[in-house]
């Protein structure tokens, strides 16, 4: 199975962000899509995350989560989101700013179809981000579900979907030995995209 899905041809600099991707994964560096998520919460106070990349375009990136839990709360009421991915083996930096948009049903649920049925089960069962009684009680739940669903298909929960992220603004962060780094900051401005150079 893919680590994520590409769809059309990708244009500056979404695709510069695939090639930078598909660089690490050749370097063996372990879910080198895996990209760290920044939302604001209701006060204004920033949390952060790991996700992972399930489908890049040039409209933008998708991921999926609970729309319900924490991260899903904060972007629907506050849907600007920063995205930064770092490889330690490429030395390689890129970080994203940009605006949340929810993906179509159509999408969430095909997606969702695709996963691994103890995927499928987690997200039915999880409540993301609301507390325990117990780890052991979820668990049961799981497996209850599990048993209640045998040669059944599990159907998408409702507050389980996808977020595309679509760019403002990409920059590329390059390491130098010589610690003046390169860095190279994408714009959006009226649709097209504007390159600039900056100091590290």
């Amino acid at each position: 199975m893919k680590s994520y899905e590409v769809t059309g041809s990708l244009s500056e600099p979404i695709s510069r962000v695939h090639e930078w991707i598909q660089e690490a994964e050749t370097d063996s560096v372990a879910l080198p899509h895996a990209m760290n998520l920044s939302s604001v919460n209701s006060k204004g106070k920033p949390t952060s995350r790991m996700v992972l990349l399930k489908r890049i375009s040039s409209e933008g990136l998708v991921f999926f989560t609970d729309y319900e839990g924490n991260k899903g709360k904060q972007i629907l009421e506050f849907p600007f989101i920063a995205l930064t991915f770092w490889w330690a083996k490429t030395n390689k930096q890129i970080r994203i700013e940009g605006k949340c948009k929810m993906v179509s049903n159509e999408e969430n649920d095909e997606y969702f179809s695709s996963r691994p049925r103890g995927s499928q089960i987690s997200a039915s069962v999880s409540l993301q981000s609301q507390e325990l009684d117990s780890y052991e009680a979820l668990v049961e739940q799981s497996k209850s579900f599990e048993i209640e669903h045998l040669d059944k298909e599990i159907v998408r929960p409702k507050r389980w979907g996808g977020f595309m992220v679509v760019p403002e603004s990409i920059e590329f962060w390059i390491d130098q030995k010589n610690r003046l780094h390169k860095r190279e900051l994408y714009k959006k401005e009226n649709s097209e995209w504007k390159r600039v150079l900056l100091s590290p």
